[in-house]
């Protein structure tokens, strides 16, 4: 199940709540999606991205609320991250705002004001909360493409091409890595993924695959791959991810995908703090996202004639610290 799918479900329900509020309950449900959205790693980091792109700061806030008729002019963005990262800041700064007055309900501000409370409800949801969610919404969507996209050549894999995958490697003495970038990036070109063979040198090295990079928003993916029997163990996995946490520095990017390509008999399990019930396994650090692929190529034997098997489990801890 995708985390993504059920993280969108979520924000429809945050947004519902808002909308059946009654007066008095309006300003506590506002800080509670604002506090959902605290809790979540991965909307954190997103907007904590956009926070840093665009910074409002205090007084700047301050004098929008004091004496900047929203309603009357409308402000300009460069972008919906930029809307975002302002009606973001803005509401906290608001509330924060009401806990040094009498009454903490934001519907009660002049600035707000539109009417009947409906009217005003409605008015904060669609000028201040949507802009947020519609940024959550296209972030959370173009990372879930990559994912399906991901998951898709995973199938595609270990159904269809893992011999033809696994008989390469073996027979190859060199530059092992290169078979399954190769492949991947085919497979990627074919889906629509612009130009996903370059491999720009950055201060840390160069990715195995930056889709799109000519593009504001590269895709960063790293291959690795897992075999003891070369000495490619679970070292190479952490090696790898300390690499994606590089580029995805380099990049300016708050999210980076690991693919795995598993040609042992042993399984690889990834045992993180967050809930894992989901795929692919995803782990937050620094307000940056890292997805987990593994793709299993090691399936000589059937489903009836396979024995106990073996798990190497990689911990958060072995990958951060």
């Amino acid at each position: 199940m995708y985390y993504n799918h059920n993280l969108r479900t979520n924000l429809q329900e945050w947004k519902s709540r808002l909308y059946k509020a009654n007066y008095e309950q309006f300003g506590h449900q506002l800080k509670y999606c604002l506090s959902n959205i605290e809790n979540n790693k991965l909307l954190k980091s997103l907007i904590n991205d956009a926070v840093i792109k665009y910074k409002y700061d205090k007084l700047r806030l301050e004098n929008v609320l004091e004496n900047y008729n929203y309603k009357g002019r409308q402000m300009d963005f460069e972008n919906e991250t930029q809307h975002s990262s302002f009606c973001y800041q803005f509401v906290n700064y608001v509330i924060e705002y009401l806990k040094t007055t009498n009454n903490n309900k934001i519907h009660d501000l002049i600035i707000f004001h539109d009417g009947s409370f409906e009217e005003t409800k409605k008015y904060i949801i669609e000028q201040f909360i949507t802009p947020i969610f519609y940024y959550f919404n296209d972030r959370l969507e173009k990372s879930n493409s990559v994912i399906y996209l991901l998951e898709k050549y995973k199938r595609r894999t270990e159904w269809f091409t893992d011999k033809q995958l696994l008989n390469l490697y073996n027979t190859s003495n060199k530059n092992y890595e290169q078979i399954f970038e190769d492949d991947l990036r085919l497979f990627l070109f074919d889906q629509g993924i612009d130009y996903p063979f370059s491999t720009p040198k950055s201060t840390s090295g160069r990715a195995d695959i930056i889709g799109s990079i000519e593009t504001s928003d590269p895709l960063i993916i790293e291959i690795k791959i897992f075999d003891r029997q070369t000495g490619y163990g679970k070292d190479r996995i952490i090696g790898g991810f300390s690499q994606i946490i590089k580029y995805t520095n380099d990049y300016n990017k708050d999210i980076g995908y690991l693919v795995v390509f598993n040609t042992d008999k042993a399984e690889i399990d990834y045992s993180f703090k967050e809930n894992n019930n989901f795929f692919p396994p995803m782990l937050t650090l620094n307000n940056k996202t890292y997805f987990f692929i593994t793709v299993n190529l090691n399936r000589e034997n059937s489903a009836s004639k396979v024995g106990k098997s073996e798990i190497i489990t990689i911990t958060e801890d072995e990958l951060t610290i």
